[in-house]
């Protein structure tokens, strides 16, 4: 009787196990696609601030960077 019920209890929480298993592989797999966006919008953010960063180099020669806005 002893043997039947350890048997049952480790059956339970193999089933325990593997369900909770089952869920943190979903999570790992939502997690890991809501990083590769991440990394994504990341990446195009610093392509526009390059692409500002030049044209703001571009313009850099006509007004020094101390030097007010001519509508002050």
């Amino acid at each position: 009787m002893i043997e039947s019920d350890l048997l049952e209890d480790l059956q339970s929480r193999i089933a325990f196990l593997e369900k909770h298993v089952t869920e943190q592989d979903a999570e790992m797999y939502q997690l890991s696609k809501r990083i590769d966006g991440l990394v994504k919008a990341a990446k195009e953010q610093k392509a526009q601030l390059a692409a500002v960063a030049e044209l703001n180099s571009q313009g850099a020669g006509d007004m020094p960077a101390d030097e007010k806005p001519p509508h002050y």
